[in-house]
């Protein structure tokens, strides 16, 4: 039986999202509707993790000020832990978006003091409560030490564990990293090349069997609106995105990681945790911001049942 608690580590952010009420003209101010949420890539999947009815816990760092009051209210109030952050002096991290018309990023800015914070010191101090966990999920905004620390833990601790990019300077940290026995990793096309070494003209088939290679039992490559692809040494599972009004990208990626997840520790087969990741994204998609405010199994299995 799989152990009780998914622990997400990564950032936990404020999120301002700013969408241009017309296309955007660079070098100008640009009218826009604006949102304020919840965000983080380990902050969001815990999110959606907690939502769904599953226990977890995030370690991240929440700053003593009125963002991080915020952020931790916002947090609490879901249902994720977080006794087990690193709350100082050092100001909350911010994440800043800017959306066009038709939901997909212009360009997004970020200040965190997270990767300095989160060290392998402050994680050695969690180990025991790590030993406790169902899956480790952890995001690359880690610094390379950091993340070796947890994939060695991991490994000698049996534990499986997931990995989530980020982007593609942040994946070029997993080169320095051992990623053996990961569980599950979620790269978009040209992160592949930047966490393998490789060129952005290699061949996909050879950047994701690099991956597999490195001892990686699954490569989840993201593909926007053509949807994903589940890799195995063996196999890939083919799954075409829904056909639906996008209003907005952001978190979209962070939700289907959860939905994937949350259906593992169901024990669903991996290709039904890719439907599952589908059907949360397809409902992050579909609002304004990066998490939605109330989400269930029973109605990610109604849009697999559609879907079908």
């Amino acid at each position: 039986m799989k152990r009780r608690t998914v622990f997400c580590i990564g950032a936990a952010l404020v999120d301002e999202i700013y969408h241009s009420i017309d296309q955007p003209v660079a070098g100008s101010s640009n009218p826009s509707s604006y949102v304020k949420t919840p965000g983080g890539v380990a902050r969001n999947i815990a999110h959606h993790l907690a939502l769904l009815g599953d226990s977890v816990e995030l370690i991240s760092h929440f700053g003593n000020d009125p963002d991080g009051d915020w952020l931790m209210k916002k947090c609490s109030e879901i249902g994720i832990g977080i006794s087990h952050s690193l709350i100082n002096t050092t100001h909350t991290g911010k994440f800043a978006a800017f959306i066009a018309p038709e939901g997909e990023l212009i360009t997004g800015a970020v200040s965190t003091h997270f990767e300095e914070l989160i060290t392998p010191e402050f994680l050695q101090s969690k180990a025991p409560l790590l030993k406790e966990a169902s899956v480790v999920l952890f995001d690359c905004n880690l610094s390379i030490e950091s993340m070796q620390w947890l994939t060695l833990f991991c490994q000698e601790q049996k534990i499986p564990y997931i990995i989530e990019p980020v982007s593609v300077t942040k994946a070029e940290r997993l080169l320095q990293v051992d990623i053996q026995n990961t569980l599950l990793i979620t790269p978009n096309e040209i992160e592949m090349a930047k966490l393998t070494g490789g060129s952005n003209d290699i061949s996909a088939e050879i950047l994701i069997g690099n991956i597999l290679k490195k001892g990686v039992h699954y490569v989840w490559v993201r593909k926007g609106k053509a949807g994903s692809v589940l890799h195995t040494t063996n196999n890939q599972f083919v799954l075409k995105a829904p056909s639906i009004k996008v209003m907005d990208s952001t978190g979209a990626g962070d939700a289907a990681l959860a939905g994937w997840i949350h259906a593992w520790l169901m024990n669903k087969h991996p290709e039904d945790c890719v439907r599952y990741g589908h059907a949360l994204a397809s409902l992050v998609l579909r609002v304004k911001g990066a998490i939605l405010e109330k989400a269930d199994s029973k109605t990610l299995q109604q849009i697999i049942n559609a879907e079908n």
